[in-house]
C-alpha cells in the first residue's frame, strides 16, 4: 500500500503505515491458509497413524472451515463496535491457544477441537485485516490493497506446502503446529506494539439486531449474492483439488510429500501473478472485464486438466500443470469480487467482508468434505469436481456482470 491513507486520527501518532501495515495485516491473514496448506502434505501420515478414513481425515479441514464460517460474522461486527486493533490481537492468541493444543493431539479427535480452536482466531484475523483495508480505501484503489494484502499472504502460501512436507518427513506431522504456535506468539506481540487503530471516528455500534437487519438486506441484493456465490464457489475449487491431490499422488503414484509441495507452488505462483497483476493495474484497466477474463480462464483451465487425464495422461505434470493458469485466473477474478462486497456496506467494512468470508468458508468446507468420499487412487473424481464448479462459477459470471457494469449501489 504505497499511496497516501487516511488512517483514523483516534490512531494518534500511526507507529505502522503504507507496506509495513500491509505486511503485517498480510501475516495476520496469512495464519488461517498457512495453517492448512502446511498439513495438506501431512494428511495422509495423520489418517495412518490414527487408523482412521479419508473422510474423517478430512474433516481436520472441512471442520476448521465451518468453525471459521461460524466466527466470521461476529468477528466483523465486533470490530465494528470495539475496534480492529483488539480483535486482532485477540484472535492471534486464540490461535495460539489452538496449535499449542495441536501440538500435543493424542487423537483425531482432539487434533479437529484444536483446529475449531484455531479457526475462531483465523476468523478475527482476515476479517479484521480486510476491514482495517476497507477503512483506508474507499475508491478505486481497494481492490488494489486487497490483492496488495494477498500478495503478501503469498509469501507464507507459496512455500507453507513443501515447508510443510518437509518437517513433517523429518519431525512427524506435530512439528508444523509448533511453527505456527511461534509465529502466532510473535505476530501478537507485534501488533500490539505497532497496529494503529482505523476504524472511523464516531461510527456507531451496530446491536447484533442491526448486524442481522443489515446483513439480511444485503443478502436480499443479487449483486452481492453474486459475489458471494462466485467467491464461495472459486474457493471451493482450488481448495478441493488441493486437500485431496495428496492422497492421490501417495495412492496411485507412491510419491513423498514433498513432491506434492513442490508441485502447489505451481497454484501459488500462478495465484501470485494474477494478483500481481490487479496490484499494479487496479486504476488503469477495467477490472470487471479482468475478473470476467479470469472465470473464463479458470473453465478452460479446469477443463483442460480434466481432458488430459481422460486421455489417459495421469502424471502429474498433466493435471497440476493446468491448475498454474487457473490459479492465475482466480488471482485476477477475486480481489475484485472481494472489492465488490466490501463497498455493498458503506461504513460498515467489517459487516461485509464477514458476509463474503462467510460463504467462502462454507461452500469450501462443503467441498472439502465431500471429496472426502470420493476415490483417492486416480486423480478423475477430483478434477471433474473442479470442472464443475468451474462452470458454475461460470454460470455465476453473469450476476457480478450485471454488479459491475451497474455500479455497486448501497442495499
Amino acid at each position: 500500500m504505497t499511496d497516501s491513507a487516511a488512517v483514523n486520527p483516534d490512531a494518534g501518532d500511526s507507529r505502522l503505515q503504507g507496506r509495513g501495515l500491509s505486511l503485517l495485516l498480510s501475516a495476520c491473514s496469512a495464519m488461517g491458509p498457512v495453517s492448512t496448506l502446511m498439513m495438506l502434505p501431512a494428511l495422509p501420515a495423520i489418517r495412518d497413524e490414527f487408523g482412521a478414513s479419508t473422510a474423517a481425515t478430512q474433516s481436520v479441514i472441512s471442520v476448521f472451515l465451518f468453525a471459521f464460517a461460524a466466527g466470521i460474522p461476529l468477528a466483523g461486527p465486533l470490530s465494528d463496535r470495539y475496534g480492529r486493533r483488539p480483535l486482532l490481537l485477540g484472535g492471534l492468541l486464540v490461535f495460539s491457544l489452538g496449535s499449542a493444543l495441536a501440538v500435543f493431539a493424542p487423537t483425531l479427535e482432539i487434533l479437529v477441537f484444536a483446529r475449531i480452536i484455531q479457526a475462531l482466531g483465523c476468523a478475527a484475523n482476515m476479517t479484521v485485516a480486510r476491514a482495517v483495508i476497507g477503512d483506508i480505501y474507499r475508491d478505486w484503489r481497494l481492490p488494489k490493497a486487497l490483492a496488495q494484502l494477498t500478495l503478501g499472504m503469498m509469501i507464507g502460501t507459496t512455500v507453507a506446502p513443501y515447508f510443510g512436507a518437509l518437517i513433517t518427513e523429518s519431525l512427524g506431522w506435530h512439528a508444523p503446529f509448533t511453527i505456527l504456535l511461534l509465529a502466532s506468539l510473535l505476530l501478537a506481540a507485534a501488533v500490539g506494539r505497532l497496529l494503529p487503530e482505523t476504524r472511523v471516528r464516531g461510527q456507531a455500534a451496530m446491536t447484533l439486531g442491526q448486524v442481522a437487519q443489515a446483513s439480511a438486506q444485503v443478502l436480499r441484493n443479487r449483486q452481492f449474492l453474486g459475489c458471494a456465490i462466485d467467491s464461495g464457489v472459486i474457493y471451493a475449487l482450488y481448495l478441493g483439488f488441493i486437500s485431496v491431490a495428496p492422497y492421490v499422488m501417495s495412492e496411485m503414484l507412491g510419491r513423498p510429500a514433498t513432491d506434492f509441495g513442490l508441485y502447489v507452488m505451481l497454484l501459488s505462483a500462478g495465484y501470485f501473478l494474477g494478483n500481481l497483476y490487479v496490484a499494479r493495474q487496479a486504476r488503469s484497466v477495467n477490472m470487471a472485464r479482468v475478473a470476467r477474463f479470469g472465470i473464463i480462464l479458470q473453465a478452460a483451465s479446469a477443463c483442460l486438466a480434466l481432458g488430459l487425464v481422460l486421455a489417459g495422461l495421469t502424471h502429474p505434470v498433466y493435471w497440476f500443470l493446468p491448475m498454474l493458469p487457473l490459479a492465475f485466473a482466480q488471482g485476477l477474478a477475486l480481489p475484485h469480487i472481494t472489492a465488490v462486497a466490501v463497498r455493498m456496506v458503506p461504513g460498515y467494512a467489517g459487516v461485509a467482508s464477514s458476509l463474503i468470508g462467510f460463504a467462502q468458508q462454507v461452500i469450501a468446507a462443503a467441498g472439502v468434505q465431500a471429496m472426502g468420499f470420493v476415490r483417492t487412487d486416480t486423480p478423475l473424481p477430483v478434477l471433474t469436481f473442479c470442472a464443475a464448479l468451474a462452470m458454475v462459477s461460470l454460470a455465476g459470471m453473469w450476476l457480478l456482470r450485471e454488479a459491475s457494469e451497474k455500479g455497486v449501489p448501497p442495499p
